[in-house]
């Protein structure tokens, strides 16, 4: 059985070392899912397969549909202290991910209610982003954009899965850290329940 895109079940013997399991996450993460929204947005060359292929016109909201859910995963594993609701590990993700994206702390809080409203509750229950959040390429060269004048989204389906592997690269260093003791407590017992109990 495959446990990612280069990493079969019989790859390991025994209980898996923390090491370990920090890769099986990433090569899961970026082979399965971000290096996968890359490809259909951009093009460029498979992992494992040798071929390269062309990039898919008019798929930038399945780009959206595959990147969105990164941001509420590395919200669900940073520490917490209080169990957190999706929209809030989704709000903690995109500040991680950008943390300079909006300076002004009430303006912030006004662009991730839209960006979750709008774009991860539009892709994930109607099929589309919501009004005031559409797919563009910002000019100052960002993958999200805000303008707190109009208070529209535009988000870049060609750049945001470049940003989001950076940010896993970083995450993944993060994680490899022994001085990041909550993080690596925190990613140890999510990765030990399969991602699937509570964001505390």
């Amino acid at each position: 059985m495959w446990l990612s895109w280069n990493y079969k079940d019989t790859d390991f013997a025994g209980p898996l070392t923390f090491e370990q399991k920090v890769d099986l996450f990433y090569q899961q993460t970026l082979g399965w899912q971000l290096h996968i929204a890359d490809l259909i947005a951009n093009g460029g060359d498979t992992f494992g397969e040798n071929e390269t292929v062309p990039k898919i016109r008019h798929a930038g909201f399945a780009v959206l549909h595959i990147c969105f859910s990164y941001f509420e995963l590395i919200g669900s594993l940073s520490p917490s202290t209080r169990r957190l609701s999706a929209e809030a590990a989704f709000s903690r993700g995109v500040q991680n991910v950008f943390p300079g994206l909006v300076k002004d702390s009430k303006e912030s809080q006004k662009l991730l209610k839209r960006l979750h409203e709008g774009a991860r509750n539009g892709l994930y229950h109607d099929g589309r982003t919501r009004s005031g959040v559409g797919l563009a390429r910002p000019p100052d060269g960002s993958a999200i954009n805000y303008d707190p004048a109009s208070g529209t989204i535009s988000i870049s389906p060609e750049r945001l899965p470049r940003v989001l592997k950076a940010h896993l690269e970083q995450f993944r260093r993060e994680l490899m850290d022994p001085e990041n003791v909550l993080l690596r407590d925190k990613f140890g017992r999510r990765f030990d329940a399969g991602f699937s109990r509570d964001r505390r």
